[in-house]
């Protein structure tokens, strides 16, 4: 059978890139086909745990300083980290502008934060002889953005000058790095919870996001599909009784994808938050249906703190056994929200794991 790898979705709880990607491949090193930086940035008073792990929120930062811009309607209610209390808490505001008008006033920083990192990444890379190891980029999509921020309305008429900003940045990135170094992850949970939240008709919406994004993007950087249940203080927005609406979004996303952009991976989360996932092995019989294009790697999200080392093998042979092929191994989401203690365990687990016979 192939060997079995693992995947870290982004982001991680510790001091700085440097020290996640390091303490990343100390332990996962010849297991991983691409390394994020941990999406850390600037440790302050107002984000103890980084500013880039409050992506979103220093984004709206951001956009509430541009007063000629944006009005604001509401200021998010914070935590102890910096981000909002809860997903109703976040700041909202109102557009002065077109969207036509308002993309060149967007700046989200995913270049500054590349042109910290990547070289990071090239040093470890060339230090430990990982010549197959990807830098990898993930890419939140306009509507991820808007639609929180702006509401339903303007979200919408908004996302796609959002995404052609984040196009802009991720293009300017590919132009530094060597195009073998890169893969983009796009990660699009509120596009997951549209489709199971809202009618069919409203919900294609979801697709016309994503592939909104994707259609932007340099067509020579492979990309990944991260579905994601939302993640803010560990705690999921889409709960899942059943896997029969995720594997129709993916099946009916991985069919609208431009046939210029190479798929490299499509990762289902299979926990939410804090909540371990589910052990009844029928529960995931449907992952049997997912539909991907050959070469297309399936990277099951179960791995968990709460679970033990033999409850994961158990599930583990069981996903395998009904996917009939090993599948590559990661939490549902980034570690960010962890402790790092935490975040050591799930390394130890990762590690178990792509050993397993």
């Amino acid at each position: 059978m192939n060997k079995r790898f693992a995947h870290l979705v982004g982001s991680m709880p510790y001091d700085n890139e440097e020290t996640a990607m390091t303490k990343t491949l100390d332990m996962l090193g010849e297991c991983l086909h691409s390394l994020p930086d941990g999406e850390i940035g600037i440790r302050s008073p107002q984000y103890p745990k980084g500013c880039r792990s409050a992506w979103t929120q220093i984004i709206m930062d951001s956009m509430e300083a541009d007063t000629e811009n944006w009005r604001v309607k509401k200021t998010a209610l914070r935590n102890e980290t910096g981000v909002p209390a809860h997903y109703t808490k976040a700041s909202k505001l109102t557009p002065k502008t077109s969207p036509k008008e308002i993309e060149k006033y967007l700046n989200f920083k995913w270049l500054d934060y590349f042109k910290e990192s990547y070289p990071v990444y090239q040093k470890l890379k060339k230090e430990r002889g990982l010549e197959h190891l990807k830098f990898q980029v993930g890419l939140p999509t306009g509507l991820g953005i808007t639609f929180v921020v702006l509401g339903p309305i303007h979200g919408l008429r908004f996302s796609q000058a959002f995404n052609r900003r984040m196009a802009y940045e991720a293009n300017e990135i590919a132009k530094i790095a060597d195009p073998n170094d890169l893969v983009f992850q796009i990660e699009v949970p509120i596009e997951v919870i549209m489709f199971h939240m809202l009618p069919p008709v409203i919900s294609d919406i979801a697709f016309g996001s994503i592939t909104g994004l994707i259609k932007l993007l340099n067509p020579a950087i492979p990309i990944g599909i991260h579905l994601c249940l939302g993640d803010l203080n560990n705690e999921s927005l889409a709960k899942l009784s059943t896997l029969k609406k995720l594997v129709k979004f993916s099946n009916k996303l991985i069919k609208k994808i431009p046939a210029t952009h190479k798929l490299e991976f499509v990762h289902y989360p299979l926990a939410e938050g804090k909540i371990p996932p589910v052990t009844n092995a029928s529960f995931y019989n449907t992952l049997e249906k997912i539909k991907l294009p050959e070469g297309t790697r399936f990277i099951a999200g179960f791995v968990h703190e709460k679970l033990s080392i033999d409850a994961h093998k158990d599930l583990l042979k069981n996903i395998e056994s009904i996917r009939g092929e090993r599948v590559d191994i990661a939490c549902s989401c980034g570690m960010g929200r962890r402790t790092t203690d935490v975040a050591d365990q799930l390394f130890k687990i990762k590690n178990e794991l792509v050993a397993t016979d």
